[in-house]
This record gives C-alpha cells, structure tokens and sequence, in this order.
C-alpha cells in the first residue's frame, strides 16, 4: 500500500470545467492510496455533483475540494464553496433523486445513494459537505 496521504486539498474556480478536474484529481488520489474500483468510481461522481451543484447554486467563488483517502476504513471528500442565499443547508435525508421527467435534480439523490455518511455544515457564510465511502 502506497504511504497515507494527507488531507489533500485543491481548489477550483466556479466554472463547468471543474466538476471533471476535481472528479479526477479525487479519482487519482484514492487510485493511489489504492481504494476500491467502486470507491474510486463512486467518490469521484460525488464530487462531481458537488462541484456542479456549487457552481450552480453558489455564489460564484472558489470552490474547495478536499480528499482524505486513507480515513481508517472509510475514503472521505468535502466540497466547500459559498452560499447564494441565506436558506440553511439541507438534511441529506431529505435528498432524492427527482423523477426522470424533471430536467434537473437528480445529483443530491445520487450523492446520497452512493455515500455511507454526510456531514453538512455551514462554516463562516461557507457550506462544507463531506462524504465518506468504505474501502
């Protein structure tokens, strides 16, 4: 096994490119720290729904990707970016996957589906979700 890695950050402006560059610099590291396939897979179209929903629904700053590859059992990813509003984040029970005749909502669903826990918190005007994964 590869030596554990650090709690790795990136950051990533809010622009369409980066749900793929944060989705392979995630993808990378957790290859590296040599997790599961589905982990890898998994984790890494996490955070591309989040970084998409950040770009979406964010206020247009810099948006902050962390991966901690080696959290004991479990692979961890945060997404951190700044809020639009002032509407309290939401509970991930209460996330679904909206029906396929919507245009749009599918990912917090699906990041709920893949994840084994999420921990949302709003830190200083910043909404920090981070999910974690068994290896």
């Amino acid at each position: 096994m590869s030596p554990p890695a650090e709690n790795l950050v990136r950051f990533y402006p809010s622009a369409p490119l980066s749900a793929q560059e944060a989705r392979e610099f995630v993808a990378a590291e957790l290859r590296r720290a040599e997790a599961s396939t589905s982990a890898v897979n998994d984790l890494g179209l996490i955070v591309s729904e989040l970084v998409a929903n950040s770009i979406e629904h964010g206020d247009g700053g810099t948006i902050v990707v962390r991966v901690d590859p080696d959290a004991g059992a479990c692979c961890t990813v945060t997404v951190g970016s700044g809020l639009a509003s002032k509407r309290p984040p939401l509970d991930p029970a209460t996330w679904t996957v909206a029906p396929p005749d919507q245009r749009s909502g599918r990912g917090l669903g699906i990041v709920r589906h893949l994840a084994d826990e999420i921990t949302v918190a709003l830190v200083s005007g910043r909404l920090d979700i981070t999910c974690r994964r068994r290896r």
